[in-house]
């Protein structure tokens, strides 16, 4: 059974377009080098009163997580938010366990 998480990012106002230059960077090599992620999207929340990106993923297992975790381009990103000073909050990271519902009627 797939692995699922939720990350929350807080960019700082006039940093979101830097923060979605990064996100389809990491998204791209993570689709081109890491097969058991199966799901990889990035998201803008509406409603929010700050800028709030939501990170969508979901993985085959603990062992793409792990490759995920310690990949060349999440280092990367991590490195450059720092550098560039582009979070207002920490990214927070939550799991989620499915209980009801389901994906597809295909």
């Amino acid at each position: 059974m797939p692995i699922h998480v939720v990350a929350f990012l807080y960019p700082k106002p006039d940093k979101v377009a830097r923060v979605e230059e990064l996100a389809q960077s990491v998204s791209d090599y993570v689709k081109e080098n890491e097969p058991g992620v199966l799901k990889y999207q990035w998201f803008r929340a509406k409603g929010t009163d700050k800028p709030t990106i939501v990170v969508w993923e979901s993985y085959a297992d603990q062992a793409a997580i792990e490759t995920h975790k310690a990949g060349p381009k999440l280092a990367w990103l991590q490195e450059v938010s720092m550098k560039e000073d582009i979070m207002a909050a920490p990214l927070k990271v939550i799991p989620l366990e499915q209980f009801t519902g389901f994906e597809s009627r295909l």
